[in-house]
């Protein structure tokens, strides 16, 4: 039996040993094209780097300006609400509706008071 294996692994070798100046010339530009492969894609790696990094730099930028712009209208809003309570304060109105109106309140000599008829009572 060792025998048969002896042979067989003789013929491997000989098929190999003939088949070597291909499998070398694989090898070698296996190795060549694996590195200019692996640098490739080191470059490509290091472009989708840059230009992430810049988009993220101009999303943050523009964010920025967006809270500046919120922070601005912020402020826009509670000045008119504070304007809004003075416009609507009671003794604006009441001087308005004085001057413009003309307005007034009512003495207790010019009150009329009316009472409810008895008609149907009586």
């Amino acid at each position: 039996m060792s025998a048969s294996k002896n042979s067989s692994a003789k013929k491997k070798v000989k098929e190999t040993n003939s088949l070597w100046p291909f499998y070398s010339l694989i090898a070698v530009f296996g190795r060549r094209f694996g590195v200019m492969l692996l640098g490739v894609v080191v470059v490509i790696s290091a472009i989708t780097v840059a230009h992430q990094t810049h988009q993220l730099r101009q999303a943050t930028i523009e964010f920025k300006k967006l809270q500046d712009e919120q922070t601005a209208l912020d402020l826009q809003w509670q000045k008119l609400r504070l304007e809004q309570s003075a416009l609507a304060d009671h003794s604006r109105v009441e001087k308005l509706a004085q001057e413009k109106l003309q307005m007034k309140h009512t003495d207790t000599e010019d009150e009329i008071i009316m009472k409810p008829s008895l008609r149907g009572k009586e």
